[in-house]
């Protein structure tokens, strides 16, 4: 649950000053009397540029942007699954006039750069070269749906058959290392198995960086089939033991690993704070926690909750057709707030609450698949996560997969958050400030769990 919001594109014209894009800008996007602050954060690497965004009240940061380009003082921010565009012109150094555009509706926004340069972030744990293993650049194919998808293996060094994982990102656009805010988690885990023996294979999702295929019409079952092309093409792999492949998926990923078991032979799978409530109580629970975080008054939340819960049930009735569910859920917004909110918003919320993928995801029930696995299982969760709480998902995951049969590790952590880091609060605002990526003693504890189910 990293991302639910939608993200932009940026493009700036100039003339005779020196061309300065790096930094931080923001602005307000003004829309039918609502306000919304809007960041970006853009650093030059090496011969390109890279760029997140940030939209603080609706808890959204470290948006990824997937293409920037910067010339002739024009810039262009790019991001494809939820088809945004922001264009402008920089008026000089600390200034860009521009307008936003999203499905249709354009927006003027000007933004103005917060500081001189992009601070270096400080990401102790990223690994770098050379690495004491192979690393190799590879591709696989979705024949269902006939993609290609693009990531890296990484392979122990010495002979014999190894032991291997795929790593299945969380929701939203997820390049092969899961970045956010230059944070790498897949990169430092797939480093720290490898280096114990573990080969890995960490792919870029599909319609994101080097992968084919279209993103915003996925679902959380058409990632599946990705995930289950990168178990094929590990198991074709010789340098891999087809008898010892696993999976770790975090947030969706978790949700994704067990539906995994079901349609290939795994020898186990690890749940990093994966989902073990029922989509629409989950995304009612994270609504919650988040804004217990930020100070919002109960009562205010508990009544959001009750107006959401009447949409999540009209989506919940599969019964009704495309047409039919939209219509309906447009219904309870504009009966709770539509003299509150105006019609253009309300319908973009609506449309939200219509895609496909949301849809799936309020649907989705974890225990179906968790109660069906059949292999070993180790579930673990911070407990300072906000977005998919400890307490009430593992034990929801504990109870479902004894009902399997199958053996479940739990455990949770205390202060660490959604990305198992060390936190203050769990807030989603504090990822981009925590240098730490991932605890070690997490890292750790997974390797040899891996490492006690692939022994023999």
């Amino acid at each position: 649950m990293e991302k639910l919001l939608p993200l932009l594109l940026l493009f700036v014209l100039n003339s005779g000053f020196s061309q300065n894009i790096e930094g931080d800008w923001k602005g307000n996007l003004k829309f039918q009397g609502a306000t919304l602050a809007t960041i970006f954060h853009i650093e030059k690497v090496e011969d390109d540029y890279k760029a997140t965004m940030d939209s603080p009240q609706q808890n959204a940061y470290g948006i990824a942007i997937d293409k920037v380009e910067f010339t002739n003082n024009q810039l262009t921010l790019t991001q494809n699954a939820t088809q945004l565009t922001y264009k402008a012109e920089l008026i000089d150094n600390t200034h860009l006039k521009g307008t936003f555009h999203q499905r249709g509706i354009s927006i003027p926004l000007d933004l103005e750069k917060t500081s001189g340069e992009v601070e270096k972030v400080k990401r102790p744990q990223t690994p770098q070269p050379p690495y004491p293993y192979q690393v190799e650049e590879v591709t696989f194919t979705n024949s269902k749906a006939n993609i290609n998808l693009a990531g890296t293996l990484t392979i122990p060094e010495g002979k014999g058959k190894f032991p291997a994982v795929i790593l299945i990102s969380g929701s939203g656009p997820q390049n092969r290392n899961e970045e956010l805010y230059h944070h790498q988690p897949f990169k430092v885990i797939a480093d720290y198995l490898t280096k114990k023996g573990i080969a890995v294979l960490r792919y870029d999702d599909r319609g994101t960086a080097a992968s084919e295929g279209d993103f915003a019409t996925a679902t959380t079952f058409d990632f599946t089939d990705d995930a289950k092309a990168a178990i094929e093409y590990l198991k074709n792999r010789k340098e891999i033991d087809k008898k010892k492949i696993g999976a770790i998926g975090h947030s969706e990923g978790g949700a994704i690993s067990p539906i995994l078991t079901q349609k290939t032979k795994l020898n186990f799978i690890v749940l990093m704070a994966a989902p073990g409530l029922k989509g629409d109580q989950l995304l009612n629970l994270q609504r919650k926690k988040q804004e217990e975080l930020q100070g919002i008054n109960s009562l205010a939340t508990q009544q959001r909750q009750l107006v959401f819960q009447e949409v999540y049930d009209v989506i919940l009735d599969t019964t009704l057709t495309k047409e039919e569910t939209s219509k309906k859920t447009m219904e309870v917004f504009n009966k709770h707030w539509g003299e509150m909110v105006p019609a253009q918003q309300l319908q973009q919320i609506n449309e939200q609450h219509n895609l496909e993928w949301l849809k799936t995801f309020i649907r989705f029930n974890p225990a179906t698949y968790l109660e069906e696995v059949n292999c070993e299982v180790l579930a673990i969760n911070g407990e300072k996560d906000s977005q998919v709480p400890a307490e009430e998902n593992l034990a929801a995951i504990q109870k479902s997969v004894k009902l399997a049969g199958e053996e479940v590790t739990i455990k949770s952590y205390p202060n660490l958050n959604h990305l198992f880091q060390k936190a203050e609060t769990g807030g989603v605002q504090e990822y981009k400030e925590i240098e730490q990526t991932i605890e070690p003693q997490v890292l750790e504890d997974i390797t040899n769990w891996i490492l006690n189910q692939t022994k023999n």
